[in-house]
């Protein structure tokens, strides 16, 4: 009678790289199991296009524990102690290495890399989160993008992933109906707004040579003090928004900043204007004291802190004032006008007033913490405030409005999850905007 024997173990074992082989199949990649000589690693994983059957020659070694039950489990996730010698070999290869422990009686099984991406090393105790590191469908991304960083040589593909991207470019609704030019005694933009200093008068306005452009009909008798009402001449809005003179361009930009201060100061959030640093910011309603914005966002009525009160911690007094404040451009693509909003800050003293001695230091601070999240809700917070909902009871700017921001639909995406691993995520205010910011 023979007494060669297949022990439960080795049982175990196979039935791990089963369930490797299936989810492998099912994302679309390529399952080769190792053969002979096993030395701590059990097969590989090369990266295939599932949408073209294009296979990239790009593989990761994977290492396979199969396992009765999982240590230390809970129902967010477990550990795996792997021993020492086995986390020297799997570092030594000069293509990543992923860890897979499954639990055959489950049908469960989960992955992660002995290096992630942003090049941590694990240590023997590995850490499995459920939620995210399932070895299902959902890890084909992030298998292709730990070959892209880690595999000597490669430069990747990118999988074809449907994504809806959106842009910071905020569409432009509504244009001036007609524009106003006429010759004008006030030859320079500082003569100008002394000429309007004092009066109670809203006027957009570009000066150029020895002529006043606006959006405001100069043949009424309240701007006669302004220009020659003999010499006014109107035009429709196409003949400067079309045209690709970039002087015309130029003088029409500026027109359309005027606007949008007025269009911002007439808002309920009174956004100012900041001509030093070139920013929109929200002014503090009383120094020492938080504003905070509320509006409709995407999915529900939702609230910002757009001025945040700084105060030192050691010693309780304030320091300082952070407003929510964006840089903004207007840009025309083919014949569209967009505006350009890239959110910042804008930093006052204790006053809330004058801008603080600190405030390149702050932004600075700021910047180099704030991650996709922050800037996406900031963007979302920009956008919703630029598209007021309709007020029975409110008058809008008649000469320029806003629509949503430029979105585009990519074949081929990037995951999120990814390729911000290594990034302290700041939560996104409200989920304005849930979408990916390019």
């Amino acid at each position: 009678m023979s007494d060669k024997k297949l022990t439960d173990q080795q049982l175990l074992g196979e039935q791990g790289t089963s369930l490797i082989s299936l989810a492998v199949s099912r994302m679309g990649y390529v399952w080769r199991p190792t053969s002979q000589h096993d030395t701590g690693i059990d097969g590989e994983i090369e990266i295939r296009d599932a949408a073209s059957g294009v296979v990239s020659g790009l593989s990761v070694k994977v290492q396979s524990k199969a396992v009765s039950n999982f240590e230390g489990e809970t129902d967010e996730g477990f550990e795996y102690l792997a021993q020492q010698r086995d986390v020297d070999y799997w570092l030594q290869h000069n293509v990543p290495v992923i860890l897979v422990v499954s639990r055959p009686r489950t049908d469960e099984v989960f992955w992660l890399p002995v290096r992630d991406p942003s090049g941590r090393v694990q240590e023997r105790k590995f850490h499995f989160v459920k939620s995210q590191n399932r070895l299902d469908a959902s890890a084909a991304v992030g298998l292709a993008e730990l070959v892209r960083t880690q595999a000597q040589g490669t430069r990747g593909i990118a999988l074809r992933r449907p994504e809806r991207l959106i842009s910071n470019l905020i569409a432009v609704r509504s244009l001036p109906a007609r524009l106003f030019l006429a010759e004008t005694p006030h030859h320079q933009p500082k003569a100008m707004g002394q000429a309007l200093k004092g009066r109670e008068l809203t006027f957009e306005n570009v000066v150029r040579s020895k002529q006043v452009l606006t959006v405001r009909d100069l043949t009424e008798p309240q701007y006669s003090f302004l220009c020659d009402r003999g010499t006014v001449e109107d035009f429709p809005v196409e003949q400067w928004s079309a045209s690709d003179d970039p002087v015309v361009q130029r003088e029409f930009v500026w027109l359309l900043n005027s606007c949008l201060r007025q269009f911002l100061r007439s808002s309920p959030g009174r956004v100012l204007f900041d001509k030093s640093s070139s920013v929109y910011f929200f002014p503090a309603q009383e120094a020492g004291t938080p504003t905070v914005l509320s509006y409709q966002a995407q999915k529900k009525l939702t609230s910002r802190e757009v001025v945040k009160v700084l105060v030192n911690k050691k010693k309780g007094h304030v320091m300082g004032h952070r407003h929510s404040a964006m840089n903004a451009q207007f840009v025309r693509y083919g014949d569209s006008w967009y505006l350009e909003v890239s959110p910042t800050y804008y930093f006052t003293g204790p006053d809330a007033m004058k801008p603080s001695k600190y405030a390149a230091e702050w932004t600075t601070g700021i910047k180099r913490l704030e991650r996709n999240n922050a800037v996406l809700g900031q963007l979302g917070m920009w956008a919703e405030f630029l598209n007021p909902p309709t007020d029975l009871f409110a008058e809008p700017y008649p000469h320029l409005s806003f629509g949503e921001p430029l979105t585009f639909q990519s074949e081929r995406g990037l995951d999120d999850a990814v390729w911000t691993a290594g990034d302290e995520e700041a939560p996104l205010a409200g989920n304005e905007l849930p979408l990916g910011l390019f």
